[in-house]
């Protein structure tokens, strides 16, 4: 396992290309990110407390390590160029407002977020259900 992981990771160093796609999940090697992407991001709406506990106990491809976006990290994956905001490699993707972790300093009962058909930033409640986009640190 620890061989397969190391061809992985020589491998995707090699890459001159910024996302790579894989089963259930677009890993984002500019950034060292690896997001999730199964059917579970356009089916589920949490809480912003919800999310939270959603994130934290995803298994995804074998990695347990999973947690809920700041608002940057969300921010690095928009491209307002597609019809839908997020980038092309993303295969799962509801036009809507998808929640991170970042709360709105002013009113710290709203959460930060992105609408991925328009790339707006706008802010909900926290005890709202929003969709969510669980992410990962490439270590």
């Amino acid at each position: 396992m620890k061989y397969l992981f190391l061809i992985f990771c020589v491998c995707s160093s090699l890459s001159a290309v910024n996302y790579e796609k894989s089963i259930n999940i677009v890993i984002d090697e500019k950034n060292k990110l690896m997001w999730q992407d199964n059917n579970e991001v356009i089916e589920y709406l949490e809480t912003f407390t919800t999310a939270k506990v959603y994130c934290e106990n995803t298994i995804l491809n074998g990695y347990i390590d999973w947690r809920v976006p700041t608002i940057n990290e969300l921010l690095k994956i928009i491209d307002v160029t597609q019809k839908n905001a997020i980038d092309n490699k993303f295969k799962y993707i509801k036009p809507n407002f998808y929640s991170t972790s970042s709360s709105f300093k002013e009113n710290t009962d709203f959460v930060w977020g992105v609408d991925f058909q328009s790339g707006k930033i706008t802010k909900k409640k926290k005890i709202d259900a929003n969709y969510i986009r669980c992410v990962r640190d490439i270590i």
